[in-house]
């Protein structure tokens, strides 16, 4: 069992969003105050421990509906929703066992009998089950399910074939901001063809999938609830009640209750003559360490660590906290709750954790997935987290604007997982910009020029330079860089603007070169007028790019296969114009190989290339305060770096 499916509507930030999850590890990534939060939160009203409709539960306030500005005769004007809706819809797997033992705790509920809300009624008006009144339906159009009918496996009838189970919240205030309901309802069916079976009550919903949610700001008494419900509860009462030790605790209980009472004798005496004898006569009270004899053993159980000093954990930081919860309920999955999938969702898990405790805590996340059985939600701003391992990524990119509120788009990595196992390339994930380059040293020359030419301009405007060991990778990465909706620009040297992998270059191979590869037209049409400076231009400099490449290939093909710089053809002044144009679009193709815009060759190879001995010697001279320019010309990258920084 998996969240397949979150709908929220009118919820904080969110104004109207439905986003699809998968088995495994799904990541929320987008920008502080994007709505990554109000996403967990909705969940956690749904599928959290808390019943989401208890009434002094303050789970929902006024401040949780929906709003927004409008214009009204040219006045702003706040508007504020007066519905709440959440979805939450879970996907069974075929063959996969339910907990019927623990339904069987629950209470029972009625159902509808004929199958009257289709899938697309639902999606489309989630507040229409809560107009179905069944105090309104005859016996006959309804049906009570009874746990008291164990006997007669009355759980088992109504869910065995059943796959597809949803639940509907919703919440509701009047025009005084008073909420004045919360309701849930509870909807299965067998299979995505056909429509939902209603439960007017929802009490089984953890025995479906058993969640923990930790938010960013910790706190471990609400996280780690004793109780006799909550997964916590569930865990300690059966290490305790299951071992063979219990009546020796008893004992030593007992004890510690005992002296207790003769180390605070006095205090007691003193607080009832002054003020408890007089206020409240017959009251005492009691100091005691920890267990209560009238209440379970487990539910006096305290937690404490040792990092050197041993405190509560309630007393430890954030990172501390989140690794020993996600620990404890780890253990949960695996040797209590063993039937029932679960769903873990944490916020920032790496709240003050060091990169190596990062991607070690990732990889307990992944082996949480369990081979696919159970479930992980994480927001997150570290690339730590976002792993291209086999458990299953989805990774979901949220943002937010004045007009549409939180909005969610998932990202399908595709063939992009191998450029994603350099944890520099996941940066990419968390910038406004992204310049992708070839190698380390185009790299590097981008990072030297920018900080000595535009000092934390690429800081100050979150831009990531990205290489990619490749002109095939540059045009691969760029497109999953288009589906994340971050502006995207290219550095290439000149032979990225000529060129094609069609077997045309195949006679001028040699033994050190194969001129088949990937070029500027590969960026296509698409990304000239959505990602590049060029917007609505960019159509028209796409086009003048396709005529270019044609009239140089139909010039001279050998030069268009084999060509490093532009003085190998004849137009060479119409050509640097050109380049010079596209810079300024946020293509930067420059004129030759980098390397021929080095001014001294003793940073250039015996192979004619900058290598990375080259460029370790070179960035100690410049970090030594040696200027970029008195080993390259940086004219056309200033150029580019201009363009790429204010746009």
């Amino acid at each position: 069992m998996y969240l397949s499916r979150l709908l929220v509507k009118n919820y904080r930030s969110i104004k109207d969003l439905d986003l699809s999850f998968k088995k495994g590890k799904n990541i929320i990534i987008g920008r502080n105050n994007a709505g990554k939060s109000n996403i967990i939160k909705a969940l956690d009203i749904v599928l959290g421990e808390n019943s989401p409709i208890f009434a002094k539960s303050e789970n929902i306030t006024q401040k949780d509906f929906y709003s927004h500005k409008k214009e009204v005769e040219g006045q702003p004007i706040e508007e504020s929703a007066d519905e709440i809706i959440i979805l939450c819809e879970l996907t069974r797997e075929p063959g996969e066992a339910l907990n019927y033992d623990e339904m069987y705790n629950c209470y029972g509920f009625y159902a509808t009998v004929s199958r009257a809300i289709s899938n697309e009624g639902l999606i489309e008006r989630p507040a229409s089950v809560f107009e179905i009144d069944p105090d309104t339906l005859s016996r006959a159009e309804k049906n009570y399910i009874n746990p008291k009918l164990r006997h007669q496996k009355s759980f088992e009838q109504e869910f065995e074939d059943k796959y597809h189970f949803t639940f509907v919240f919703q919440a509701k205030k009047d025009e005084n901001g008073k909420i004045t309901s919360k309701e849930l309802r509870f909807l299965y069916r067998e299979n995505t063809d056909l429509n939902w079976f209603l439960g007017f009550k929802a009490p089984i919903r953890n025995e479906f999938l058993q969640s923990a949610i930790i938010h960013s700001f910790r706190d471990p008494q609400m996280q780690l609830r004793l109780n006799d419900w909550s997964w916590y509860g569930k865990l300690m009462r059966y290490l305790t009640q299951e071992s063979d030790e219990q009546g020796n605790l008893e004992q030593a209980f007992e004890k510690v209750r005992a002296v207790a009472d003769q180390i605070f004798e006095s205090a007691k005496e003193s607080i009832h003559r002054s003020s408890l004898d007089v206020a409240f006569p017959g009251a005492e009270i009691h100091f005691q360490f920890s267990h209560d004899k009238n209440t379970d053993i487990y539910k006096g159980c305290n937690i404490y660590i040792d990092d050197g000093v041993k405190t509560a954990l309630s007393e430890k930081g954030s990172g501390i906290q989140s690794a020993t919860i996600i620990g404890l309920f780890n253990y949960y999955t695996k040797e209590i709750n063993t039937v029932t999938s679960a769903l873990l969702c944490v916020e920032e898990p790496e709240l003050y954790l060091h990169p190596h405790a990062r991607r070690v805590l990732s990889g307990r996340l992944d082996d949480f997935t369990d081979a696919g059985k159970n479930q992980v939600i994480v927001t997150t701003h570290s690339s730590e987290f976002i792993s291209a391992k086999d458990c299953g990524l989805n990774v979901l990119l949220a943002r937010k604007d004045a007009y549409d509120g939180t909005t969610v788009s998932n990202i399908e990595l595709g063939q992009n997982k191998s450029l994603l196992l350099d944890s520099n390339h996941k940066e990419i994930f968390f910038a406004d910009k992204v310049i992708i380059c070839e190698g380390i040293a185009d790299e590097m020359l981008l990072k030297w020029i920018s900080s000595e030419k535009f000092p934390n301009k690429i800081d100050e405007n979150n831009i990531s330079i990205i290489p990619v060991g490749g002109k095939n990778n540059i045009i691969k990465l760029s497109k999953l860089i288009r589906q994340l909706e971050i502006n995207c620009y290219v550095f290439s040297d000149f032979d990225f603007l000529i060129r094609d992998d069609s077997e045309d270059a195949d006679p001028y191979k040699t033994d050190q070169h194969s001129y088949r590869h990937k070029s500027v037209e590969n960026l296509t049409k698409a990304f000239f007028e959505q990602d590049c400076i060029a917007g609505k231009k960019g159509k028209d400099i796409f086009i003048e790019i396709q005529k270019l490449r044609q009239g140089l290939k139909k010039e001279d093909v050998k030069s268009f296969y084999t060509a490093k710089k532009i003085e190998e053809f004849s137009n060479k002044e119409m050509l640097d114009d050109f380049l010079a144009k596209l810079r300024k679009t946020g293509v930067g193709i420059l004129s030759a190989e980098l390397e021929d815009f080095s001014k001294k060759q003793d940073y250039i190879s015996s192979s004619k290339k900058i290598t990375e001995n080259k460029i370790f010697d070179l960035s100690s001279k410049l970090v030594n305060g040696e200027s970029i320019e008195d080993y390259f010309d940086t004219i056309q990258v200033e150029e580019f770096l201009s363009a790429v920084i204010n746009d």
